[in-house]
């Protein structure tokens, strides 16, 4: 591939000096972030397909990410044919596939990412994660190969300074030095221009007011961080928060988005349900939480379809919540990581005691025990605002279906429903989803938890694990009886809300009549 060792152990870890192969800093370093963007690609198409905003205007950001990848752009051109040129027809050198296949690919992902500024300007896509994560993976994998070059630049000046000989024409190494060092420094601009939000798009679904939430104008780094929050933050420490400081709801999340998704899913849902091709519809019936829609042709059909909101929720919201259970497993990978880290800590000090071993080795592993603790962080709070987003979006379209329908629904169903049990669904029932799905993935995470903990555990106390597994065991059925209990005492309670709702109800129908006859004290005790 590139006419030299790939990967070599004793120059890279079994060494007081480590470097990386050259040919390992040209091809795993440098394709390692190409391979990233190409394969979250979709994610960008995906943020111009879901923007509601368009048009951004030409500004001096946008204009200076364009030039610095144009330039990268010839670069990399300038790479491959000086490659075809120096290499192709000198015998002295020959032409690896590395030279070929190395400018190729990268010219390919900056052509991409280049296509990418007008595109985004056009859909009014102000910032992307992928091209930030993309950037930054470049310069910190770049700079070994910044080690490297400096170094063999140095070996060959001490050479000609003690040859006393003077410098000759422009060689090959010399062009891969100059040529990777401009490749750098644009590298490093495009990350520090990626750290900065575009300008505000100049066509809007919503009209953006004056107190419009920062988020939707902040960077990716931004909102990674949540500085963008820091302003409401610091007026909270300083004066009690009053309603007029809270900002706008991000028009993503409001009803006139979330609803149209949801009805749309629904509808699907209740067509299939109710397979009568006349345009009637059907009665709706509450109970036990469900919406039972009964079929007006029984005489025909003879069916009764029982409509289920789950399948319209996983169609609406189940592509944020997957990529929040996808988040929440590698938070779940690196929560189990940084003990391992730190084992190899104490593996270092105690064979530092006894033999010397290289110092580098205990700081990178102090660097790395940072840097997965850093990641877990970021990772895990965008965990929870992604599922805090989900269940504020099922709640809102809950109650407004809930609300429609209540609205809807004939005199004759409405007798079999009391205004209690309504009123609950939109204000309990609703709240439960919200909080639900916050801890949802806790079905499925806490069974790998546990198991990579007792895997983990078996291997430094050995059987002794088998005590806590025994206890684990022991508890399940005590939690399933504690559970099926409160379970139980929640749907009393609910019946009894529904009894005090529907009595309000009629106490404040009633009001005149309960004041003529001074019946308030009765009416109270029973509320």
């Amino acid at each position: 591939l590139c006419g030299s060792q790939f990967w070599n152990s004793t120059e890279t870890w079994y060494t007081n000096n480590p470097d990386f192969t050259p040919c390992f800093e040209q091809t795993a370093l440098v394709w390692t972030p190409c391979a990233f963007y190409w394969l979250f690609v979709i994610f960008d198409f995906y943020y111009l397909k879901a923007s509601l905003d368009r048009n951004i205007p030409w500004n001096k950001l946008n204009v200076t990410k364009a030039l610095v990848n144009l330039g990268l752009l010839v670069i990399t051109a300038l790479d491959l044919i000086m490659a075809l040129i120096k290499k192709g027809g000198d015998s002295e050198l020959p032409l690896y596939d590395l030279d070929v296949w190395g400018p190729i690919i990268k010219f390919a992902t900056f052509l991409l990412l280049f296509i990418f500024i007008p595109l985004n300007r056009k859909y009014g896509v102000q910032t992307t994660g992928c091209q930030f994560i993309f950037w930054f993976l470049l310069v910190v994998l770049a700079i070994p190969r910044c080690r490297t070059e400096v170094r063999l630049d140095a070996d060959r000046q001490k050479i000609i300074d003690s040859q006393q000989q003077s410098e000759q024409d422009f060689s090959w190494e010399e062009y891969q030095f100059a040529s990777f060092f401009v490749f750098f420094t644009f590298s490093c601009i495009m990350l520090i221009l990626n750290c900065f939000a575009d300008g505000l798009p100049k066509q809007t679904k919503y009209q953006r007011g004056e107190n419009e939430i920062p988020e939707l104008s902040a960077s990716f780094l931004s909102r990674i961080t949540y500085q963008w929050f820091d302003r409401m933050a610091l007026k909270g420490y300083r004066n009690p928060l009053e309603e007029k400081d809270l900002w706008d709801l991000r028009p993503q999340d409001s009803c006139s988005e979330v609803m149209p998704i949801f009805a749309k899913h629904w509808n699907q849902k209740v067509r299939k349900n109710y397979k009568s091709k006349a345009r009637v519809e059907p009665k709706a019936q509450f109970s036990n939480g469900h919406v039972t829609f009964e079929n007006p042709h029984t005489e025909k059909n003879g069916k009764k379809g029982m409509a289920s909101i789950m399948p319209p929720i996983y169609k609406s919201f189940g592509g944020v919540f997957l990529f929040g259970a996808l988040m929440k497993l590698f938070t779940d990978t690196l929560t189990f990581a940084q003990p391992q880290v730190l084992s190899l800590i104490i593996n270092f000090v105690e064979a530092s005691a006894t033999e010397a071993e290289p110092e580098w080795k205990g700081i990178m592993y102090a660097v790395l025990l940072f840097v997965l603790a850093a990641a877990q962080t970021f990772i895990l709070g965008q965990y929870f605002h992604r599922m805090f987003i989900v269940g504020l979006r099922i709640r809102t379209a809950l109650i407004n279906a809930i609300y429609r329908k209540a609205l809807r629904i004939s005199n004759s169903t409405k007798k079999e429903s009391t205004v209690g049990e309504i009123v609950n669904l939109m204000a309990v029932d609703a709240q439960r989803f919200m909080e639900l799905t916050t801890y949802l993935n806790m079905i499925w995470s806490a069974p790998l938890q546990i198991g990579l903990a007792l895997y983990f555990l078996w291997q430094q106390l050995g059987p002794s694990v088998l005590a806590g597994l025994a206890v684990m065991i022991i508890l399940i059925p005590v939690n399933g009886v504690i559970a099926s209990r409160i379970k139980t005492y929640q749907i009393r309670q609910m019946k009894y809300k529904d009894e005090r709702v529907k009595l309000m109800n009629e106490v404040l129908s009633g009001i005149k009549v309960l004041k003529l006859y001074a019946w308030e004290p009765s009416f109270e005790k029973q509320v």
